[in-house]
């Protein structure tokens, strides 16, 4: 997931680029914008699945739809973050906002790396026993 995240975070960097390129030429190449969705999709697969799948594996069995819907409320609340943003973007300038949405991604991906250990620690080992529960007991023994 942190990954996933800093992956996200380096596309704005092309939308940045593009951002500047227009204030001096005024005109952007479309590569950009190409380049930012190759990599935000890419930072999505990764981030997202993973994601679900912990949701999935660390809620109680009765409050796992429960908490499919919080993350999807929290996906809606940051669509609704990004509106203001966007609305931030024709004060502050589109540059700024890439560049500050780039470092806000980079610095949360390297912080959720930073704190991996406590965080597996507190999964309980989840991801193990589903791991375990995958391999057939044939191949366990060999």
């Amino acid at each position: 997931m942190a990954l996933g995240v800093i992956i996200m975070g380096s596309g704005f960097l092309f939308m940045a680029a593009a951002s500047y390129q227009y204030k001096i030429d005024g005109s952007s190449a479309m590569y950009w914008l190409v380049l930012a969705y190759l990599f935000h999709t890419i930072g999505e697969l990764c981030a997202s699945p993973v994601a679900l799948s912990f949701i999935t594996k660390l809620a109680p069995i009765k409050y796992g739809s429960i908490m499919m819907g919080v993350y999807f409320a929290a996906t809606g609340l940051g669509n609704y973050v990004a509106a203001w943003i966007g609305v931030w973007s024709r004060t502050a300038g589109e540059l700024e906002i890439f560049l500050g949405i780039t470092v806000f991604c980079t610095c949360f991906g390297l912080l959720i790396l930073a704190l991996l250990k406590p965080l597996k620690r507190l999964t309980h080992g989840a991801e193990d026993i589903v791991m375990a529960e995958k391999v057939p007991v044939a191949a366990v023994t060999l």
